[in-house]
């Protein structure tokens, strides 16, 4: 009787093992990748705050109510020029006992002189700064006792700072172009007479004050 040989077939059956471990590389593969897109772009974008140069410079001035505040430098420095410019447009009858009318228009002279000087890269200077905080303490000092004697003489100083402000801002930003002007604005600062009540020379304080308009109109 013949005998028949059965052998076992070899399984040719492939694994799916490597199909899965391939496929898990992948998704890790490309979840390292998104990851690292995402750092990138933030890290873009903090380097772009950082680096934005766009943003306006302020200045220190005056407000309206005596305090030093921030504004952009650039053509905004016009804004101070104007409320002084609107505040002395007509100065007939304005001077009265409690001073209110030579207060408000130093203090914004004194702003619109700071303003230039911001403007102009001139306040670094540490002496212009004193300048400009002193200015805003006579100007204040002036309201505190409307009976007080020496009214005059506060006004007097602070003319002359803004005076030497103006002057510095004329000589390192225009060349001098105002020098004449100035030297008439000094004149008017230095008649003012601290011995004389600000009552009795009314006339020379708005002298002084409209030909710090002159001076304003040229530097803006």
């Amino acid at each position: 009787m013949t005998q028949i040989r059965i052998e076992e077939k070899p399984n040719g059956g492939t694994s799916i093992w490597p199909w899965i471990i391939g496929l898990l590389i992948l998704g890790l593969a490309v979840w390292g990748i998104a990851e690292a897109f995402e750092e990138s772009d933030e890290t873009y974008t903090e380097e772009v705050l950082e680096d934005d140069d766009n943003v306006a410079g302020v200045a220190t001035g005056i407000d309206e109510n005596n305090n030093y505040k921030e504004y952009e430098t650039g053509a905004d420095y016009t804004s101070a020029v104007s409320a002084y410019m609107s505040t002395t447009a007509d100065m007939e009858g304005e001077m009265g006992l409690d001073h209110e009318f030579s207060h408000q228009a130093l203090t914004e002279l004194a702003q619109a002189t700071v303003a230039i000087a911001e403007n102009k890269g001139l306040l670094t200077d540490v002496s212009a700064r004193e300048k400009a905080d002193r200015v805003k303490r006579l100007s204040d000092d002036i309201m505190k006792d409307p009976l007080a004697g020496d009214h005059a003489d506060k006004i007097k100083m602070a003319a002359m700072l803004i005076t030497e402000m103006l002057e510095d801002i004329d000589t390192k930003a225009y060349n001098s172009q105002s020098a004449d002007d100035l030297s008439k604005l000094r004149q008017e600062a230095q008649a003012i007479s601290p011995e004389t009540l600000t009552l009795n020379q009314k006339e020379d304080v708005r002298t002084f004050l409209g030909q710090a308009r002159m001076v304003l109109e040229r530097m803006s």
